[in-house]
């Protein structure tokens, strides 16, 4: 009897399995599935075999370049379009077959073959299905069949209160030559959907055969596994290969039953425990475990890691003191950091990376798994890749168990996505039990003004456009290191407060505050701004709207020509356009606010990387620039921070503006005005380093001139410089300031070109920089 192997399907369930891989080329204890089926067939007479194909076909055909597998010859019948079950049986029969045998060839079995074909012939019927009692009907497509074996009926995936029967349908026909003609050429149909109604309609007889033997449908990881175990204890009548010997570890502990394939190594005290899988080429290194999991061609499992029935796909790597637990799985070519935890039931996808020590609780499809999740711009990333709803919904779970007072401060910059994200966040952050302070959509600046009016000790803030990212603040500054860390360890670890079903935290509108961040805008220039004309722009309409009409009030004309001031699109940063002075870039308008503040008398808060021309300013009136770090891993810059926490204007672009033009108006003109300064500029460059940017400022201690903080401070005589790590650590910041933009430029070089030698050295004398 000729039989027909349906193999097309793409595994979607098997995934990251067969994300490269077709479902029947799935490897069992170093051999494809579709291999045992072609052993089982040719074992029972079946010398000849089509297989339909439609998901990665080359990968099956290539596999049998003689186009044959012991006794059994084989066609490829290639789908262009989907054909549906029965439709693709069709198209691969000839117009003169007679009865056909249809088998899965990802289903693993080892049935009589021979008595199913020969209860087939005597019996005449239309169709007969091969039925197999299983434990759990709700997860098969059932067959409902009298005491004679005539069907009566079929049931698709019942609940038990539908199941009447536990016969599960295997997928494994013989359709007679009556049968095969019912089906159209070339048209999609299915066998349950269409023919086998059909046939039942038409009083024809299709019969179950109550099969004997082993039979498991492959549908996802965990059979997947489960599968190769049951082999390894014998539960299934097949070839599989002879296990090899591994190379070195002679002191590893082996304990059977286990695969192993050719070329494995296997280092001393290393543990392989029974049910487990090494195929062919894996590294197993000192101190390992592999308990009853799969690790497939050329997998590596370095020293002290630790597998708990988890599947390593073809390629990956699992690092030094890492872990996976039941039912995950590292697709083909993935890395798992040192000393990172992959839970149970959790897939990481062809390719993708898990930072060392990070804890992954999500399938991790796109972007990267993370243990230290802040850099330079707060937790960044695209919508609907690294920042996704629950993700979000995560951080403010962690957010919320932070919250002092049990209160939280949440805003949102905007964007397509910013606010189905801070929805998300809101609820994450009231699942603690926290109330959360919603301000609503606005921009950054804004909302550092309201967690200061409300006094709210903690606040995130979320831009959800295509760059999106988010912020968290303590009293309106940007977060100590400590509660970066808090959030980060809630979120490598998952482990996160949960308040019971009476007590989540409510969520309180806030977003009428607007009106008082409009008062305080207007009360930074008392007298008015009548005399000036001024345009204000700015990509975000919020930004642009409000600041025009605070000008109108205050008495400017804004209509066309004077001055021209840009506002970044979350109000944190400002340049003005003067048309006798040029552009005055924001570390101009920084600096001549805080001018005028020291003017007034007042010791003035700045942060760490702002320019350093105004400190001698600031000593010869008696007064002092204040710094305050980014991200603080102590109290040391707690006077700083204090101080910023009442001078708004030094974060807030708008209010700069304002008091920028009032000190215009009273000097006459933007002219006058710079002239009461000393001119600098400044001029920035990142560049990268592969090493530890800590050991690489250390070498360079030796040049160092100020003061410690985020970086370092180096003096040359044209100038300041301030050399700062990224905070991922991947390269260096430099900022050089000047009395001209060309010297700036020059710093940047010089100091470009130290690091570089300094980098350099350290490698020659093979240190870790």
């Amino acid at each position: 009897m000729k039989a027909v192997i349906m193999a097309g399907g793409e595994g979607s369930r098997l995934r990251p399995l067969t994300c490269d891989l077709p479902k029947p080329m799935a490897r069992l204890c170093g051999r494809p599935i579709l291999e045992y089926i072609l052993d089982l067939l040719g074992s029972h007479g079946v010398t000849e075999a089509s297989i339909t194909l439609q998901y990665l076909p080359g990968m099956i055909i290539d596999h049998f370049p003689d186009s044959c597998h012991g006794p059994v010859s084989l066609a490829f019948v290639q789908e262009t379009t989907p054909l549906g079950t029965a439709g693709s049986v069709k198209n691969a029969c000839l117009p003169g077959d007679d009865s056909i045998l249809v088998i899965s060839g990802d289903a693993m079995c080892d049935f009589d073959l021979s008595a199913f074909m020969a209860d087939h012939l005597k019996s005449g019927a239309a169709v007969t299905i091969l039925g197999k009692r299983v434990g759990d009907p709700r997860e098969y497509g059932l067959i409902d069949a009298d005491e004679t074996g005539k069907i009566v009926g079929f049931i698709e995936k019942p609940s038990f209160s539908q199941a009447v029967s536990d016969i599960a349908n295997t997928g494994i026909y013989i359709l007679s030559k009556r049968a095969l003609e019912l089906i159209p050429q070339g048209s999609k149909y299915d066998f349950a959907k269409d023919l086998f109604p059909l046939l039942l309609r038409r009083g024809e007889v299709l019969r179950c055969f109550a099969g004997e033997g082993y039979w498991c449908d492959i549908g996802d990881l965990e059979t997947y596994i489960s599968c190769q175990r049951d082999m390894l204890y014998g539960l299934v009548r097949c070839d599989i290969p002879a296990s090899g010997t591994p190379d070195g570890g002679s002191r590893a502990a082996i304990i059977p039953p286990v695969y192993i394939g050719r070329g494995v190594r296997i280092g001393d005290g290393a543990l392989i425990e029974a049910g487990s899988v090494l195929d062919d080429g894996c590294v197993v290194e000192r101190g390992a475990r592999v308990s009853g999991s799969i690790v497939l061609q050329g997998g590596r499992i370095s020293r002290e890691a630790r597998l708990t029935g988890a599947l390593v796909c073809a390629g990956a790597s699992v690092k030094a003191g890492a872990m996976l637990f039941e039912g995950s799985a590292a697709g083909g070519g993935a890395v798992i950091g040192e000393g990172a935890t992959v839970a149970a039931g959790i897939k990481i996808w062809n390719g993708k990376d898990v930072e060392e020590g990070a804890t992954v609780t999500e399938h991790l499809k796109l972007g990267a798994a993370r243990r230290r999740f802040f850099d330079d711009n707060g937790i960044s990333g695209q919508v609907g890749i690294e920042l996704t709803p629950e993700f979000c919904a995560r951080v403010g779970a962690a957010a919320g168990g932070l919250a002092p007072g049990g209160r939280l401060a949440v805003g949102c910059g905007g964007g397509a996505g910013g606010g189905v994200l801070t929805q998300a966040l809101i609820a994450g952050a009231r699942s603690t039990g926290c109330q959360v302070i919603d301000f609503g959509e606005n921009f950054l600046a804004q909302f550092e003004f309201c967690m200061n009016f409300c006094a709210i000790p903690l606040g995130v803030f979320l831009r959800g456009d295509q760059d999106a990212w988010i912020r968290l603040l303590e009293e309106g500054l940007p977060a100590s290191r400590g509660i970066e860390r808090g959030v980060e360890t809630a979120l490598s670890r998952g482990e996160f407060v949960r308040a019971p079903f009476d007590r989540m935290g409510d969520r309180v509108d806030m977003s009428g505050l607007e009106s008082m961040y409009r008062s305080q805008l207007l009360r930074l220039a008392p007298g008015g701004l009548d005399g000036l004309t001024v345009q204000a722009r700015s990509r975000n309409p919020s930004v642009r709207r409000m600041m025009r009409e605070i000008l109108l009030r205050l008495g400017c004309d804004v209509n066309s020509g004077g001055i021209t001031v840009e506002i970044s699109s979350q109000g944190e940063r400002s340049r003005l356009y003067d048309p006798e002075e040029g552009t005055l870039r924001h570390h101009t308008v920084l600096a001549a606010c805080a001018l005028g503040e020291l003017e007034r008398g007042r010791d003035v808060a700045l942060p760490f990387d702002s320019p350093r021309t105004l400190d001698a300013r600031a000593e010869a009136m008696g007064r002092r620039i204040l710094r305050y770090l980014r991200t603080p891993a102590d109290s040391s810059d707690q006077e700083a921070r204090k101080t910023a926490k009442e001078q708004l204007w030094s974060r807030d672009a708008l209010m700069q503006t304002i008091m920028l033009l009032g000190d215009v108006r009273r000097a006459g003109s933007v002219s006058a005005l710079l002239k009461q300064m000393d001119y600098f500029d400044v001029s920035a460059r990142t560049v990268k380093t592969p090493g530890n940017p800590a050991a690489l400022l250390r070498a360079m201690g030796e040049h160092r001139a100020g003061p410690v903080g985020e970086g370092i401070v180096l003096n040359d005589v044209r100038g300041i410089i301030l050399v700062k790590p990224l905070k991922r650590g991947r390269g260096i910041r430099i900022l050089a300031e000047s009395v001209s933009a060309e010297i700036a430029r020059e710093l940047c070089d010089s100091t470009e070109e130290l690091l570089l030698r300094v980098m350099k050295n350290s490698e020659e004398e093979g240190s870790p920089v």
